[in-house]
This record gives structure tokens, C-alpha cells and sequence, in this order.
């Protein structure tokens, strides 16, 4: 095999990291992101090394922080990375400098004492990095003061290069065929979890990596999904039932789309339709409005405008996740669309990526949900998922 990117490539992410650094006042930062099974936290070591650890569980009398993986970036230097894998897949990473260890956070301190490290070290991945690893940090390495930089490589992520999008490009070709076809299976008289199979084969076809697919249909409608546990359940959709469909998943090398569509299994009622119909006219709207330049907090409003022009009620959906979009990459990212969750200096720029949704509720009738993913671009926005605006 050989990295999708190339050197190149990381390079140039580098030099933003470092420059970002050089902004904030640091000579040295270190990135921790933790894989091993999951995506969600992976995204900044990934981004910088195309690392992927893929063992995870419990620190045992050998090992501790499986899954972690550590950078060490210094002005002037080479990045370092640090790995829980007896070795590196050189056909993979491009970084010169590995270093494996059973005990990652220790070894990231080491290196920091080596080099005679002190003072101010920007600390990226606070979030998750648990309390007994952090006391790896401060034991080993008693001479530096670790300043949290959460955003350090989130704010270089943000942009994504003309080869990332290429990359969403074709992550986008295959979330609409997997989405066309988890919709065809719930419409059609399918279970959740036998239209979610058909789906999910499309998925790993493609190359992807599933991070939840959630249907949903009727008496748990105003819920995300049927069965949390695996976001599908093993019910069938009676005729008449509103259905809802969602795929999260890395579909091409790490990069994440998660777009979602409403539908009925037979002829909608009125009501049905104009629930279903408006959520996707407004998402299109909001959409159309994510500009460069544009404030997201006016899109929000615009978006609290329109829900309360259509009336209805606030679906539990709705309720645990305010906002109509978000920013997407390596996971789903900052900033929001949201009239609670948006900063007054995010707005939307060039070579961003979003998702742009809805959850609406009618009293008596159902929910619904609508979701694309975009590039916004100079001239216009380009729609990576294509699936049909209705389903019925």
C-alpha cells in the first residue's frame, strides 16, 4: 500500500502547525489523539501522519494509553511521532522520526527531557487525554508547564486543501449510493437493520468506515434513532409509517460525512408530506446561505425564522443537537450552526466543509430529518451528497 496523500502533502500541514504555534508563542507543542476502533478523537495525529492505531483496552502490567498516539512538534525540527505499535507502517506514515513504546505518554515525556525541553509547552487533546496518562506527562517531564491548545491543529483542519477535496469528493459519491440505498430498503418493507445491512455492504465496498447508521420510524420517531445500541433495530416499518435514515461514517480515508433523509412507506398524507418537504426546503435555503463571509449566527437565525414559520413542535432530536449544521473532516467539527453554539466570529469561508440539517416535529403526524454535506466555494457551493430530496 502507499498513503492516499502525499509527502507533500503533510508538509504543508506541518508548516500551518508550526506557524500556528509561532502565533500563539510556543516553540514546542505535543498532539495526542487516541484511535483503536474509534474515529472521533483520532483526527489530529491522523491529519499530521496518517497514523491510525488499531489496538485498543484496559493498561495492562506491559502497557499503558493503547490506542494513544503522540506528536512532538518543535520549531526547527522534524515532527516525532510516538506510537504503541512495536513498529511503523513505513509504506503509510511519512515521518522519519518514530519512536514505539508500551507506554506512549512516557515516551512523548522522555523525548521532551532529551531534548532539554522546559517552560511552556502547548498541550493539544486535553479533552481526552484521561488523568492517569497527564500524570505520565507531569512526572516525567517536571520541568515544563503544558499549556492546553485544544485548537492548535482544528484551526489548520478547518481549511481543507484542493486534494482533501478531492478526497470528499469521492467520499460523497459514496455516501449517496449508500444513503440511496438504506432509503429504497426502509421505504420498500425492509427491518431497519436488513435495509442498514444493505447499506452498510455499500459502505465497506466503497472503502469506508462505519460509524453508526440510525433509522427510526414509528412510535420512537422523535428520537435520532430506534435502538441506540446500534442505531438500527431489528423492527419493520408498517404501511404508512414515516421513516428516517442517517449514515456516519469515515467514507474515504478518515474524512466523515453524515447525511440523512425522511420518507414514508406507501403515499404520504398531506401532513406527512408538507413535514417532510419543508425540512428539506429549509435545509437547501440554509444552505444556499452559508457563504464566504457569512455569519453562522445569522444563518441560525434565519433557521430559528423558518422553524417557527412552519410551526409544529421541538423533536427530542432537536433538543440534542441545537444547531442546523456543522463543520465536517476528520470527525464532526466546529464551528456550529446555531443560535446557542456559534461564536460571533465564526462565519463560513471558502474550502470549508459543513453539514447543514434540520429536525422538524408535527404533533400527531411525526419528525423528520434532512441533512447535506457541502464545500463551500468561491463562486458557489458544491452538494457532495445527492440523494433524492423525498422518499416515498
Amino acid at each position: 500500500m502507499q498513503s492516499y496523500f502525499p509527502l507533500d502533502e503533510y508538509e504543508a500541514r506541518w508548516s500551518r502547525v508550526l506557524a500556528g504555534m509561532r502565533a500563539e508563542g510556543f516553540e514546542t507543542a505535543v498532539i495526542f489523539s487516541r484511535a483503536g476502533g474509534t474515529m472521533d478523537n483520532c483526527g489530529d495525529v491522523l491529519y499530521l501522519s496518517n497514523h491510525y492505531a488499531i489496538s485498543g483496552g484496559l493498561d495492562s502490567l506491559i502497557w499503558s494509553a493503547r490506542s494513544f498516539a503522540g506528536l512532538v512538534f518543535q520549531q526547527g525540527a522534524d515532527p516525532q511521532l510516538h506510537i504503541d505499535e512495536p513498529e511503523v507502517r513505513r509504506d503509510l506514515v511519512p515521518l522519519r522520526d518514530v519512536r514505539c513504546s508500551h507506554h506512549p505518554f512516557a515516551s512523548v515525556a522522555a523525548a521532551l527531557v532529551e531534548r532539554g525541553i522546559k517552560g511552556r509547552v502547548a498541550l493539544v487533546g486535553t479533552h481526552l487525554i484521561p488523568i492517569k496518562y497527564y500524570q505520565q506527562l507531569t512526572e516525567g517531564a517536571p520541568d515544563i508547564e503544558w499549556v492546553p491548545a485544544d485548537d492548535l491543529v482544528k484551526n489548520v483542519r478547518r481549511f481543507k486543501s484542493p486534494r482533501e477535496l478531492v478526497c470528499y469528493r469521492e467520499a460523497g459519491e459514496a455516501a449517496t449510493a449508500s444513503l440511496d440505498i438504506l432509503m429504497k430498503g426502509l421505504i420498500s418493507g425492509l427491518s431497519e437493520q436488513e435495509a442498514a445491512g444493505r447499506a452498510a455492504q455499500e459502505i465497506v465496498r466503497r472503502g469506508g468506515r462505519i460509524q453508526m447508521i440510525g433509522t427510526n420510524h414509528g412510535d420512537t420517531l422523535g428520537f435520532d434513532q430506534r435502538f441506540p445500541l446500534t442505531g438500527y433495530s431489528a423492527d419493520t416499518p408498517k404501511p404508512g409509517d414515516i421513516v428516517t435514515g442517517t449514515l456516519h461514517a469515515a467514507f474515504r480515508q478518515g474524512y466523515y460525512l453524515d447525511p440523512g433523509r425522511t420518507g414514508v412507506r406507501g403515499v404520504p398524507t398531506p401532513d406527512q408530506r408538507r413535514l417532510i418537504e419543508s425540512a428539506a426546503t429549509i435545509v437547501h435555503s440554509l444552505s444556499d446561505m452559508v457563504r464566504p463571509g457569512v455569519k453562522l449566527l445569522d444563518v441560525a437565525a434565519e433557521g430559528d425564522r423558518l422553524t417557527r414559520e412552519f410551526g409544529g413542535s421541538v423533536s427530542m432530536a432537536m433538543q440534542n443537537f441545537p444547531f442546523f449544521g456543522h463543520g465536517i473532516g476528520l470527525a464532526f467539527e466546529h464551528p456550529r450552526i446555531s443560535s446557542c453554539m456559534s461564536l460571533p466570529e465564526d462565519q463560513a469561508e471558502a474550502n470549508m466543509t459543513f453539514g447543514v440539517e434540520i429536525f422538524l416535529a408535527l404533533d400527531g403526524v411525526g419528525a423528520a430529518f434532512y441533512e447535506d454535506n457541502l464545500i463551500i466555494g468561491e463562486t458557489g457551493n458544491e452538494l457532495l451528497t445527492r440523494s433524492p430530496a423525498h422518499w416515498w
